[in-house]
């Protein structure tokens, strides 16, 4: 099944970027940030510096099931876990679309992008929806939140 995300899911993790995921097939979880992401139908692209990358890429090669939600502010105003297999990228076409972009928000340190197809998209809202899964849900993910009273599309600007 392709998850597509809502433009208010798609603007909140390109805005804030995302507390990334990944465990050992034993189930040990490791956490890194993806300070720079890009959505693009149902992949979400994520630019790593060295250590970034380097912290999840012998669990990455082992286990390709990626979990994140969104940082910052986000964590609360868009209270999204998103999950899908991921793989890193260091060279070539799809690495050189995001390399300019990703290096402006990295300061200069990008090394690899962390290509997530997504899967599922789950609700993290605390009460009665929490964990329920938005994708299969038998409304729309639009409905659901509009069911839920997310109005705000994107992160509040900083001033």
């Amino acid at each position: 099944m392709t998850t597509i995300l809502t433009s208010r899911m798609e603007n909140w993790i390109e805005a804030c970027g995302c507390h990334l995921c990944v465990a050992s097939p034993d189930g040990v979880p490791v956490v890194t940030m993806g300070r720079y992401a890009k959505v693009s139908g149902n992949e979400v692209f994520f630019g790593l510096s060295a250590d970034e990358a380097g912290l999840i890429r012998t669990q990455l090669t082992e286990n390709p099931w990626v979990a994140f939600g969104v940082s910052q502010v986000g964590g609360v105003r868009a209270a999204y876990q998103f999950k899908g297999k991921g793989h890193l990228i260091t060279s070539g076409p799809i690495f050189d679309s995001y390399a300019k972009e990703a290096n402006e928000v990295l300061g200069g340190s990008l090394h690899a992008i962390l290509a997530v197809k997504l899967d599922e998209v789950y609700c993290t809202k605390p009460g009665h929806v929490a964990g329920t899964r938005m994708d299969t849900a038998p409304i729309s993910m639009e409905k659901f939140e509009e069911e839920l009273g997310w109005k705000d599309l994107a992160p509040p600007r900083r001033t």
